[in-house]
């Protein structure tokens, strides 16, 4: 009985590979999953900054008061606003670029096995 080393060898470094992309993949999920979180928060801080806008909307009726826009406050959290807007925007589009590349990952490995693990 013959040991062939070269099928050794050949199986060893197929795992490894399989080894390498599942903690590609993990690393991924994991760069997604601290993305989605700082989405969450920041959405989470748009909702605090109209709690005040909503506030100060009040205030400003209650007092008959007709300057709302004018109100330096107003204008202050309507720029954050906008800010926390553009960072959503950023992160979502972070998510997708690290979806798309797990994908193209994902992809070449599935072109590089071996037909006998399809």
């Amino acid at each position: 009985m013959s040991f062939n080393w070269e099928l050794i060898k050949k199986g060893a470094e197929e795992g490894l590979g399989a080894l390498k992309e599942g903690v590609s993949v993990a690393n991924s999920s994991g760069k997604i999953l601290g993305k989605e979180v700082e989405l969450t928060l920041v959405q989470g801080q748009v909702g605090k900054i109209f709690l005040r806008l909503g506030s100060l909307a009040y205030e400003n009726h209650s007092k008959g008061g007709d300057q709302f826009y004018g109100n330096e406050e107003v204008k202050g959290l309507i720029a954050r606003v906008e800010g926390q807007k553009m960072r959503v925007k950023e992160i979502e589009t972070e998510i997708e670029t690290i979806r798309r590349e797990e994908r193209q990952r994902a992809t070449k490995a599935e072109e590089q096995l071996p037909l006998s693990y399809m």
